[in-house]
């Protein structure tokens, strides 16, 4: 391992100023320990120096070796805490930690959706951010870092937090929800450690070793491994963004043309709907509005869905709020002083990087205050300011292989943990046929590196999401499909999340229910409670004729709960033309019977095999859904 004394802290008191006993950042204060058998702990000293480790009256004694690297195995060790914890070195140098906690520790990785903190979902729990404070959740958030030239031995930027009013807005959502629950069921401290980042694909996160199969990644590697090429190609795309913004912003016309007059368009909508085809560049949208005397000069709050993909929005003139991106929702807060009594305007400045601009449909757009609400949806004016080509492509360090192993992963392979969760997948459904080898790949790297070849895995299946692909695309299914098949492994665990999706948002909202169900999938395979945590499973199926017959099992053997209608994305047949076409279905008990008249001989039946599915999904009585499958009769 690349090795860094100075990227270890906790550093000793005693003699002189350059103390060599320290400990890693995932040993300081606030940190939670895993209870159990056996603990790991770590650190460095002088080489070979004499090391004592006191905690839980316990005092072990080892010797650094020639680097000045030990540890020790803690056993036995009882939850709870705050407990007192001391390393002492030969040389005279004691670290004390006051606050060290004992109980259960989790990895939460993956990409965005397990990232996006709890103050992009605080209007969909505001309830959440009034709790008082809970010190037995904490949480370990590891900053973004990569590094190309191999796995480094400490963070470079991560600390301890409990949960608390203070700190609980920026927690990871999941990872918050998923230590309540787990601290409602086990009544231990909950450890959650955050290694997760937006955008990331599944081989950013894996070691160099799991990718020898994929010579591609291992030749971008070395590009990146090149220190000189690195500045030079990124200086090159940083270059070519700034100047395409700089055009539009030098080009724009926007409100200061007299010439170009303004046209009608309905929004929420697509560009492309209005006639506006693969535009690339800036356009603005205005719309007049009353406001009544109740809200004049009040402040107030704007809220304008999602859009793609840069804004900047103006309430009579002043810029109440801009995004640089797509993703985030535009939540924007309207000062006081700014609506007047009567007519009022909103403008917005819109920059589509690639052609598919858009303001999200059934997304809120509205103006609203305690006691009034305006809405935004309708007839609105637009005019170009400046198209163009598409903007180039952003190249983005974090998303090349191994990079996030390297400096996010690998300083946490030393630190005891009881399973990992894994919610991640969107960032490769440009190359979904290779997923399913990539993540068991992961996940057989990880325990390998962690020196824990039974460490658990639960994994959370993507939920639905369709606006941002064409309409035959099936990228979703076949990553939903490749996670599905990691279950092959022992001791991994997929929840299925169909309902929880939103189709028209990469980020749906409802993280409580995701954790929920990830909690009851780790409370069930790993600590052997009698939960039930999957949905209906498909058991048996019998074709008479045009008809099939698929029989399900549930838990209890009880009744199969259909929801919504049937529809194009539920149940599908097929016959020997290999041509899918919506089935009529039925429910009784356990079974589902499935025909269609297009197709006599059915050959072939799929379920929820689409990226969005809305309707007809089978669940469980107690609220769980059936896994997506296709089925060759």
């Amino acid at each position: 391992m690349t090795e860094n004394i100075e990227s270890f802290h906790n550093k000793a008191e005693g003699k002189g100023a350059k103390s060599p006993l320290c400990l890693p950042k995932l040993l300081s204060e606030g940190c939670v320990l895993q209870q159990g058998k056996s603990t790991r702990i770590w650190g460095k000293t002088e080489a070979h120096k004499g090391v004592t480790v006191e905690f839980q009256q316990k005092t072990i004694f080892t010797r650094a070796d020639e680097t000045g690297d030990w540890q020790i195995m803690l056993s036995l060790l009882y939850p709870g805490g705050p407990f007192s914890f001391t390393v002492r070195s030969e040389t005279g140098e004691v670290i004390r930690l006051q606050q060290v906690y004992v109980g259960e520790v989790f990895v939460c990785s993956g990409q965005s959706n397990m990232e996006l903190p709890m103050e992009r979902v605080k209007d969909q729990y505001p309830e959440e951010l009034c709790r008082p404070g809970e010190p037995n959740i904490r949480l370990y958030k590891v900053r973004e870092h990569f590094d190309f030239d191999g796995p480094l031995s400490d963070h470079r930027d991560a600390s301890w937090s409990y949960c608390s009013e203070e700190t609980i807005r920026s927690f990871s959502a999941v990872s918050y929800f998923f230590g309540r629950f787990l601290l409602e069921a086990r009544q231990v401290p909950i450890g959650l450690i955050n290694i997760s980042l937006g955008g990331t694909p599944a081989e950013a996160w894996m070691g160099k070793e799991a990718l020898l199969s994929y010579p591609e990644a291992l030749e971008t590697l070395k590009q990146f491994q090149d220190k000189e090429f690195v500045k030079g190609h990124m200086a090159e795309n940083e270059r070519l963004q700034r100047e395409w913004h700089e055009r539009i912003d030098q080009q724009d016309l926007g409100l200061k043309s007299q010439k170009e007059s303004w046209k009608e368009i309905i929004l929420p909508g697509f560009l492309k709907d209005a006639g506006i085809e693969d535009f690339c560049g800036s356009i603005w949208f205005r719309r007049k509005f009353q406001v009544p005397d109740s809200m004049t000069g009040a402040a107030a709050r704007l809220w304008l869905g999602t859009m793609v993909d840069s804004d900047r929005t103006y309430i009579n003139g002043v810029l109440v709020g801009e995004t640089g991106y797509q993703y985030p929702p535009r939540k924007y807060m309207i000062p006081e002083g700014i609506l007047k009594s009567g007519e009022n305007e909103i403008v917005i400045r819109l920059v589509c990087d690639h052609g598919e601009g858009r303001l999200t449909p059934e997304k809120p757009y509205k103006i609203f205050t305690n006691d009034h609400e305006i809405r935004l949806e309708g007839s609105w004016e637009y005019r170009i300011g400046f198209q163009c080509g598409p903007a180039p492509e952003m190249d983005f360090l974090n998303r090349k292989p191994t990079g996030l192993y390297n400096a996010m992963v690998a300083p946490c392979l030393s630190y005891t943990v009881k399973g990992v969760l894994w919610y991640q997948g969107e960032s490769n459904d440009g190359s979904p046929d290779t997923y399913e080898d990539l993540l068991q790949r992961l996940i057989l790297n990880w325990r390998d590196n962690w020196k824990q070849d039974t460490l658990p895995f639960v994994v959370a299946q993507l939920p639905g999401f369709s606006i941002d692909f064409k309409k035959d695309s099936n990228s979703w299914p076949k990553i939903r499909y490749a996670q599905s098949r990691a279950a092959q492994l022992p001791l991994v665990a997929v929840t299925i999340n169909l309902d929880l999706g939103e189709w028209n948002d990469l980020h749906p909202l409802n993280k409580k229910e995701v954790a929920r169900r990830l909690s009851l999938a780790v409370r069930a395979m790993i600590y052997k409670e009698p939960v039930e945590w999957e949905g209906p499973k498909l058991r048996s199926f019998e074709v008479n004729k045009d008809r099939i017959v698929l029989s399900f099992h549930t838990h209890g053997e009880k009744d199969l709960i259909l929801k919504g209608e049937a529809g194009e994305d539920a149940f599908l047949l097929s016959g020997a033309d290999d041509v899918y076409y919506p089935a009529e279905v039925h429910r009784e008990g356990d079974t589902v019977s499935l025909w269609c008249s297009k197709v006599s001989e059915p050959k072939a039946v799929s379920y929820c095999y689409s990226n969005a599915p809305r309707n007809g999904l089978l669940f469980s009585q107690e609220g769980l859904p059936a896994a997506p499958f296709r089925l060759e009769l």
